[in-house]
Parts: structure tokens; sequence; C-alpha cells
């Protein structure tokens, strides 16, 4: 059995979160199995990985390819500021054009990401991005990076949030409710393409538990840049790029 903490937001509106403890014996992947397959054409905002930052999580990959032939390693590694679709492709300009006002006015140089732990992805029940369902992972495989670690990155992207709802237009595009999915940083690095759910086995455990602090002091990615891009994708691969903006 995989022990974890899980943050998450406390309220539906708001930045207060709340952390609630995850247990995790089995991996259940079929519904992300299908969404991986499924083309759904969305835009979003993301931090890419460089070269030499995706290789170590490469390394992590390949245990986990040998423990299980159905482990699929994610191309396009990346963490994720905003997943803005399904939207009208008419809007895509609108937010556009707003990131890079904020972009221009909030200016950093580099931003340092920091993830803690690589782990099994949270299954949520049904229409409850707030309810875990027990002892389940939906077969993600996401490295994580607390709000306190992060805490830079973290206020950057509220901010910007806030800053796309002043504008009236895209309010009513992304609703008054829109904020980030989740209030920590993650990456998903892989996930298991397999419709049958099956139970965590020793050695799957020991490769997870190894990995539950990553390095000392986690694993930092200095950010220089993030990229607003098009994909029909779940995990972004094929994407096109619609603008880069300094941070």
């Amino acid at each position: 059995m995989l022990e974890y903490k899980e943050t998450n937001w406390k309220y539906q509106r708001g930045f207060k979160t709340r952390k609630y403890d995850l247990l995790i014996d089995t991996i259940d992947a079929s519904k992300t199995s299908q969404e991986q397959q499924t083309k759904i054409e969305k835009i979003s905002l993301v931090a890419f990985l460089n070269k030499e930052q995706r290789k170590f999580f490469s390394n992590i990959c390949r245990r986990l390819k040998r423990n299980n032939k159905a482990f699929y390693q994610n191309k396009n590694l990346h963490a994720t500021l905003f997943g803005f679709g399904p939207i009208n492709k008419k809007d895509y300009e609108t937010i556009r054009k707003k990131i890079q006002q904020f972009s221009r006015k909030k200016k950093y140089g580099k931003m340092i990401i920091t993830f803690d732990e690589v782990r099994p992805g949270t299954m949520y029940l049904e229409n409850k991005i707030d309810t875990p369902a027990h002892g389940k992972s939906n077969g993600t495989v996401i490295a994580v990076g607390g709000v306190t670690s992060n805490e830079v990155f973290c206020n950057y992207c509220n901010q910007l949030g806030l800053f796309l709802l002043k504008d009236k237009n895209i309010e009513s595009i992304l609703g008054s409710y829109f904020r980030r999915k989740f209030p920590t940083v993650w990456c998903t690095i892989g996930y298991y393409n397999k419709r049958k759910e099956f139970k965590i086995d020793n050695e799957l455990e020991n490769i997870f538990k190894r990995y539950n602090n990553l390095l000392e002091g986690g694993f930092k990615v200095p950010i220089y840049e993030i990229a607003l891009v098009e994909s029909k994708y779940k995990n972004l691969r094929y994407p096109k790029l619609v603008q880069k903006f300094r941070v």
C-alpha cells in the first residue's frame, strides 16, 4: 500500500488549500487509456522541460517500463499552468493577447519549479475533482511539487488567472470560477495503457517508494519561458506552438 499526502483546493473559489491522506494499492487506467486516444482540440499554457531535464524522468520511466510493458512514457514533458479547452477557436486570440499583457507586466527572468516526488496519479470520483477514489490510481504517473516549495510559481499562476478573469469577455468564456485544476505543480511523465485494473505488486511499490523524495530538496527545474500551445491530445503530443512568453 502506497501512502501520500494530497493537496487540493479547499473551496470552489479562491486559493486556500487543504491536505488529506491518500492510499493507493490498485491502478485502474481504463479511463486514462481512453482519454489519451481521444482527439479534442484545446489550448494549454505550459512550461516545457528541456532535454536534460527530461533525462531525469526518462530513467524513472525505464524502470516502470521494465516492471510493466503497458507503461507508456510521455515525450513532451511539461508543467501545466492552465488548460483552457475545449473552447471556441475564435477565443484563442483573446486569451493569447491577455497572457501577453500579463507577461510583459510581470517579469521574473527565471522561476524555479521543484518536483518533490514521483507517484501514481490520483483517481477522483466522477464529477468530483476533490473526492479521491479510495485505494485507486487513475493510471497516470506524475511528478509533483508542493505549493510551499513552489510558492513563486504558484503565485504567478494564480495572479495570471485573476488577471484573465478581469476581462469580462474572458470571464464569460472560461467561467467566473476558473483557476488552475490543482494548486500544486505537476508533470505527467507517463501512463499505463491498460484497460483492466491491476494491483500494485511489491516490485512496483518499491519503485515508487524510491522516488517519494526526489534528491535532496527536490528535483529543481529552472523555467525561463512558458508556451501557449494547441493540441488534440491530452498529453500534448504533436503540439502546435501559438506563442512563447518570457517569465
